[in-house]
């Protein structure tokens, strides 16, 4: 995959809306290195969604009227986490760009796996929702690792999960996405569905994550 990145989105994330010379060479930097560094490795598979533990009722609205659903795992790989350790040792203004830049690759990554599930599905007449991620909403982050199990995850990707349900590597997504024979919309995702919201770095700083 070519991973194009939007510097404007990097800045966004950093908190800046642009205008500083300084931190947009920043930005850009970061994400030439992000581009070069990251490996992005996706996963799915199609099952119903009785196959994994589902609970709250966030998630039940999202797959309202989907009778099967696609399990996504997607990582930018171990490298970018290590580079943005590395770099938070000499400048933390530098690690945040990098962090910034692997969150807009991740999201690209997620588009990319998304836009392949919707034309499999789509040119055999199929609808299939947006994503739904454990922590929006009432679904509960511990099903992270049912569903890197389902997906074969830890060895086709390098995905695992650690014990306290953090994804590892750092810049990964799980996400769940109904599939139904009928026109479906699923639950939106943004801040009203995040379990996160309240203490989230993005809200305080007047933006938002792009979830």
């Amino acid at each position: 995959m070519n991973l194009t990145l939007d510097r404007a989105e990097v800045l966004r994330y950093m908190g800046h809306a642009g205008g500083d010379a300084d931190i947009a060479e920043t930005a850009q930097r970061a994400m030439d290195r992000i581009v070069e560094i990251a490996q992005p490795r996706w996963k799915w598979i199609v099952c119903t969604p009785d196959a994994l533990p589902l609970s709250g009722n966030d998630i039940r609205r999202h797959l309202d009227g989907c009778d099967r659903m696609a399990v996504l795992c997607a990582t930018l790989g171990a490298a970018v986490d290590r580079e943005i350790r590395r770099t938070g040792h000499r400048s933390m203004l530098d690690a945040l760009a990098l962090d910034a830049a692997a969150g807009d690759a991740i999201e690209k990554v997620c588009d990319a796996a998304e836009d392949e599930i919707r034309m499999q599905f789509g040119q055999d007449g199929f609808y299939v929702t947006g994503r739904f991620s454990p922590g929006y909403g009432d679904l509960p982050i511990g099903i992270q690792r049912d569903l890197l199990a389902l997906c074969d995850a830890p060895r086709r990707i390098g995905l695992s999960v650690t014990p306290s349900n953090l994804l590892t590597p750092g810049k990964s997504v799980t996400a769940l996405l109904g599939i139904s024979a009928h026109p479906v919309s699923g639950r939106g995702r943004g801040c009203g569905t995040c379990r996160l919201s309240a203490d989230c770095p993005y809200r305080k700083r007047g933006t938002h994550c792009g979830a």
